[in-house]
């Protein structure tokens, strides 16, 4: 049967050849590398043909308009003769497809009107099979010297996909130089992806956060999305499944657009900003793991249309960030500005695959490519400025968990902070530490005569006279109720008498006018060294003996500074 299959190819009227003319001819003699346009000519068929069938007369020019076909699964013919008019040398050249996707490129040929052969190249055969190692279906041929060679190809895929027309036409060492240099240009790409997915997963181990595996598991979806439409999963992933190359695309689209989701729905807590967009981003990852369900178990067009769907879907993301932004979430401007560029880069690519309203063959799946580099690294910043943001939120939390609201001073809990602090300076420069402890005079009388208001008012002055009379590095705390503390390094304890005489005479000079009042008051102070005897003093024992040097000096009369002894 094969053997008589080639008989009737073999006995094809050299008519079907001849009929392509000179005026249908590429000079080949100065070939660089080109895309076939007219004179080059195409057809299109709904079903099966055979070369000699072919009604030569309905060809119609190749343009650029008629390169992008849509989602279909007719056979598309072109036709061309490339014409060597170099009379010494004969001229090697590459045909390659555009896409690394399509099933069948059958490529017929004849020199000089010669015999005709065929030549089957298909991605539903082992990668190994193809006689070019390279990324997409690829067939190279000598033209003679002074000669040419008749080409029809016939485009075709098993099961309905985006058609493009797009056929290049090389000089072979060209190609191979190009090859080159185009295998560095991926090389880099899936380096520099590689390298944010290791710090993605180093992140999401160190901080136990999910939100860094999802970005992780969608640069991981992604990165195999963009392999497998490079053609490079196929040639190096596993190029002995023909299963994964022809079946895995659209199983991967929506991969990347439930990844994609769910890092969204953690990253900006939609949750909690916009539970009704929440619930239907929910929805849509539900149906889009049943299309791929649905796949797994043979079904084709839904799942095709559906992971289109999903991925041009991913174009509204950037709206997400706006209102997530709204909400409060500055680092949201970052995931938006990423997905503008790639989400318009996909929503592009999928209506420029699926539909003839554009003549830009598959070249927006470049600019998408290239655009997923950019959206990768501002999600990486967004990550850290959210990042940031939190821990600026935790230090101001700390910050307020450690102040007074009232004076703004530090509280007791930053008193501790505070003393262990200044005890390992002092270790460092030998100055010793000496706490004053002050009391206000009288203040319950205070507050029954003039309000508690009016005592607000003069623990607030107080509070902003001990920052101001006090240095830079020591620490002014409210210690609780009228009490408040400084804690600070002399050289000696007379030093620490100075200051503490310094803020009792002022305080005491300085009366606090109050709605119409004018309220006297008067404060107290103790001090005491955090080291005696050689021995340095725990927080708790330092306060002791501040607070005992404060009560001799309010038994003793009040309105003075009293040391320790």
């Amino acid at each position: 049967m094969i053997l008589l299959a080639a008989l009737v190819l073999l006995a094809c009227p050299a008519a079907a050849w001849s009929s392509v003319s000179a005026e249908h001819a590429v000079d080949i003699g100065n070939l660089t590398t080109m895309r076939l346009r007219a004179p080059a000519t195409f057809w299109v068929s709904g079903r099966a043909h055979e070369v000699s069938e072919l009604p030569l007369e309905r060809f119609r020019p190749l343009t650029e308009k008629q390169v992008n076909r849509g989602i279909t699964k007719d056979d598309h013919w072109i036709r061309v003769r490339l014409s060597n008019t170099d009379r010494n040398q004969p001229k090697r050249w590459v045909l390659h497809h555009e896409t690394s996707y399509l099933d069948e490129m059958s490529v017929y040929y004849a020199d000089n009107g010669g015999a005709m052969k065929q030549l089957v190249l298909s991605d539903r055969k082992p990668f190994s099979e193809r006689p070019l190692d390279y990324r997409t279906l690829a067939f190279s041929h000598a033209t003679p010297a002074d000669g040419y060679t008749d080409v029809f190809l016939r485009l075709r895929y098993v099961k309905a996909d985006a058609m493009t027309l797009n056929v290049y036409l090389s000089r072979a060492d060209l190609f191979y130089n190009q090859t080159r240099q185009e295998y560095l240009v991926y090389g880099g790409y899936y380096g520099l992806m590689t390298s944010l997915f290791i710090i993605a997963v180093i992140f999401s181990l160190i901080m136990r956060q999910s939100v860094y595996l999802y970005y992780a598991a969608f640069l991981a979806s992604s990165m195999l999305m963009w392999a497998l439409l490079n053609g490079l999963a196929f040639q190096y992933l596993w190029p002995d499944s023909v299963f994964w190359h022809n079946e895995g695309f659209h199983i991967v689209y929506l991969a990347v657009a439930i990844t994609a989701l769910q890092f969204s729905r953690l990253f900006l807590h939609t949750v909690r900003c916009c539970p009704r967009i929440d619930r239907l981003i929910r929805a849509a990852q539900w149906i889009m793991v049943g299309g791929i369900l649905l796949r797994f178990a043979g079904f084709y067009a839904p799942v095709l249309y559906l992971s289109f769907a999903s991925l041009a879907l991913l174009v509204l993301l950037p709206l997400l960030g706006l209102v997530a932004y709204r909400h409060g979430m500055r680092y949201a401007r970052w995931y938006a500005l990423a997905w503008v560029f790639y989400g318009l880069g996909l929503l592009v690519s999928v209506f420029s695959a699926g539909s003839t309203l554009f003549d830009w063959g598959m070249a927006p799946l470049a600019y998408a490519q290239g655009c997923s580099v950019l959206e990768a690294a501002f999600l990486l910043v967004a990550l850290g400025e959210r990042l940031i943001g939190w821990d600026r939120d935790r230090l101001q939390a700390l910050e307020l968990a450690s102040q007074d609201p009232l004076t703004g001073l530090g509280n007791r809990r930053a008193f501790k902070e505070a003393f262990d602090r200044m005890q390992e300076i002092a270790r460092t420069n030998a100055l010793p530490v000496f706490l004053i402890l002050i009391d206000l005079d009288n203040f319950k009388e205070i507050n029954d005569r003039h309000g508690h208001d009016a005592g607000d008012r003069i623990l607030t002055r107080l509070g902003g006279m001990l920052v101001r009379l006090s240095r830079p590095q020591d620490v002014c705390i409210r210690y609780g109720g009228e009490e408040f503390a400084i804690l600070l390094q002399a050289p000696g304890a007379e030093q620490a008498y100075q200051m503490a005489e310094r803020i009792r005479r002022e305080f005491a000079a300085n009366p606090t006018d109050y709605e119409g009042s004018r309220i006297q008051h008067t404060l107290t102070a103790g001090i005491a060294m955090a080291a005696a005897n050689g021995h340095r003093l725990k927080p708790d024992e330092l306060v002791r003996q501040a607070d005992a040097a404060l009560y001799r000096a309010k038994n003793a009369g009040r309105n003075r500074t009293c040391l320790h002894e």
